[in-house]
């Protein structure tokens, strides 16, 4: 009983009424908050600019993306692969094994 007297009478109370019998204990738990806090205002920072650089691509690849629909639509090539579908088909098919004989290892 005197023992845990002793022990109670050797606690020091804050006002708020924490304990500071742990000095080395309590700085290593602020530096601890404040490397925590640190790491949460870092890593929001850089949530943010991902999510606008991310939105920032995404515009630019859909207008990329109408460019290239719009110069594909106007283009010869198309033209002819629509109105000739077979020859398309024939030309594909030989230039694929045109490029496989070329590629081939003997």
């Amino acid at each position: 009983m005197s023992n845990q007297s002793q022990s109670n009478s050797n606690s020091k109370q804050k006002p708020n009424g924490q304990d500071t019998s742990h000095p080395v204990a309590d700085n290593l738990a602020e530096s601890l908050h404040e490397s925590v806090d640190s790491l949460h205002a870092t890593a929001s920072r850089t949530e943010t600019s991902l999510r606008e650089k991310s939105h920032d691509s995404s515009k630019a690849i859909n207008m990329k993306r109408e460019k290239l629909q719009r110069a594909w639509d106007k283009s010869g090539v198309k033209k002819y692969a629509t109105e000739n579908p077979v020859k398309t088909a024939g030309i594909a098919f030989s230039l694929g094994m045109l490029a496989t004989m070329l590629l081939r290892k003997k």
